[in-house]
C-alpha cells in the first residue's frame, strides 16, 4: 500500500484542526476535544506532582489513541 502525506511542501509547515476542533487517530469513533494538561511550574515539584503531570499527560495520549 501507498503511503500518503498531508502537506504542501512548502516550508510554513502543516497544522491540522483548529484550536476548537475535534480530532481522532488511529480509528478512534468519536473524535475528541484538545486536552489541557496543567504542568507543575514549580522549580521543587515533588514526585507526587511530577506523577500527576505523567499521569494526565499518558491519559490524553490514551484518549487520543496515540498509545495504548
Amino acid at each position: 500500500m501507498a503511503v500518503e502525506f498531508l502537506g504542501s511542501g512548502n516550508d510554513d509547515g502543516t497544522n491540522v484542526g483548529r484550536s476548537t476542533d475535534k480530532l481522532g487517530f488511529f480509528g478512534l469513533t468519536t473524535p475528541i476535544v484538545k486536552a489541557t494538561v496543567a504542568a507543575t511550574t514549580t522549580t521543587t515539584a515533588t514526585t507526587t506532582a511530577l506523577q500527576t503531570d505523567i499521569d494526565a499527560i499518558r491519559t490524553a495520549l490514551q484518549n487520543y489513541g496515540l498509545i495504548g
